[in-house]
């Protein structure tokens, strides 16, 4: 029988049958959560949950991973072609649900390694925030800001930093969001002065496919690293990542000042958020 070369050429990197147990969740399989799947199946991820309730409309595929064959399709189904086509023998559980009335939720969380949240809404993003932090599971969220100007990377480790709350609390007292609201949180007025578009064209708008490209490969690797911290050996060449909070800039438009602008920062618990001091009480 003829040795399966899918992984000949990252062999070398890390020994991927140290991943064959690990299990993703994601919490959303649009233009972001898809191509960070698709990142993750070509370094050795093998079991996938993928939880999202949309169907893939032709306005999706100039970003989406998955092309003009899958318009009409449910997107779960879509991007588990797009994922065996790269690998066969994974494993991917489906799940058509809206994540803020799926009653398993919760458990499904709990049965993943980590939890790659893509959603592209406040409320499911706290609600997955709570659980993660409620039962200890890693997990990490993407953003894309309005117009792809850049995005944000957070990764929620449980064993240390704090929460997508805490983040939030920090970020109200600077004035580094100046500017760079997410395409949901944009009013209507601003949406039609900026696009032109009705509100349902431009939901999903954040920018070029080449824009979001950049947040998602930062979005991976931080998957990648918030896996191999819950592994008992971990992978050769994967260091660590010593910060949990990451901010990128595409181009030089407020608040960035150049293009490809980068800063990082360590996220620690904060006192005012009520998730981590209730876990703070809990560890004493």
């Amino acid at each position: 029988m003829k040795k399966d070369q899918t992984f000949e050429r990252i062999d070398s990197l890390f020994d991927i049958q140290l991943l064959a147990p690990v299990r993703v969740l994601f919490a959303g399989c649009g233009s972001g959560g898809g191509s960070v799947a698709l990142q993750l199946v070509m370094s050795g991820i093998r079991n996938f949950t993928l939880l999202d309730r949309d169907i893939l409309g032709a306005e999706n595929v100039i970003r989406h991973v998955c092309g003009r064959s899958f318009i009409g399709k449910k997107k779960v189904d879509a991007l588990t072609e797009i994922l065996q086509d790269r690998n066969p023998n994974i494993d991917v559980k489906k799940i058509e649900a809206d994540i803020m009335n799926f009653s398993d939720i919760e458990s499904e969380i709990c049965g993943s390694d980590v939890v790659v949240l893509a959603t592209d809404n406040e409320p499911s993003r706290y609600k997955i925030n709570e659980i993660c932090v409620k039962n200890e599971i890693p997990f990490v969220v993407g953003r894309v800001f309005t117009r792809g100007i850049g995005g944000e990377v957070f990764s929620y480790r449980p064993d240390s930093g704090g929460c997508l709350a805490c983040l939030e609390s920090f970020l109200q007292r600077t004035s580094y969001r100046e500017g760079i609201r997410e395409i949901d949180l944009v009013s209507e007025e601003e949406r039609e002065k900026i696009y032109g578009m009705e509100i349902s064209e431009i939901k999903d708008s954040p920018g070029l496919a080449v824009d979001i490209s950049f947040i998602t490969s930062f979005h991976t690797r931080f998957v990648l690293d918030a896996i191999a911290r819950r592994l008992k050996d971990r992978p050769k060449y994967l260091n660590l990542i010593d910060e949990n909070y990451l901010v990128w800039g595409n181009r030089p438009v407020h608040p960035f000042k150049k293009h490809f602008q980068l800063q990082r920062f360590n996220l620690d618990r904060q006192e005012s958020c009520a998730l981590c001091s209730e876990r703070n009480v809990a560890d004493v």
